[in-house]
C-alpha cells in the first residue's frame, strides 16, 4: 500500500490543531483537579463531622461538670485540700495528688486561713 503524501497544512489548520491537543490536556488535568477536589471534599466532611460529635461529648462533660458544682463537689475539693494540708502535704504536693493547679490549691489555703 502506498501512502499518498499529505496535502501540507495551512496555518489556520495547524493552529487549530494545537489549541485541540491544549483543550484535550486543559480536559484531562481539570478531571485530575476535580477527583482530587472531590477526595478532599469527602475528607473535609468527615472531620466535620468528628468535630461535631467531639463538641456534643464536650457539652455533655461541661454539663456534667456544671452539675457536680451545684452538688457540693467544690466543698468536698476543700475537704480534700484541708486534710492533705492536715497530714503536712505542701500545696505543690496537694496539687500532685489532686491532679489541680498548684494556684488553685494556694488560693483555696489562703481563703481557708482567711476565713478560719
Amino acid at each position: 500500500m502506498t501512502l499518498l503524501p499529505s496535502k501540507p497544512k495551512t496555518p489556520l489548520e495547524k493552529e487549530k490543531g494545537l489549541l485541540t491537543l491544549e483543550l484535550n490536556e486543559i480536559r484531562d488535568i481539570s478531571e485530575i483537579l476535580f477527583k482530587k477536589l472531590e477526595k478532599k471534599i469527602r475528607h473535609i466532611e468527615a472531620l466535620d463531622a468528628c468535630v461535631d460529635r467531639k463538641i456534643e461529648t464536650l457539652e455533655r462533660l461541661l454539663q456534667r461538670a456544671e452539675a457536680l458544682d451545684g452538688s457540693g463537689a467544690v466543698a468536698n475539693r476543700q475537704h480534700e485540700i484541708m486534710g492533705l494540708q492536715a497530714k503536712g502535704l505542701s500545696s505543690a504536693e496537694i496539687a500532685e495528688v489532686l491532679d489541680m493547679p498548684r494556684g488553685e490549691v494556694e488560693l483555696i489555703l489562703e481563703l481557708h486561713t482567711v476565713h478560719a
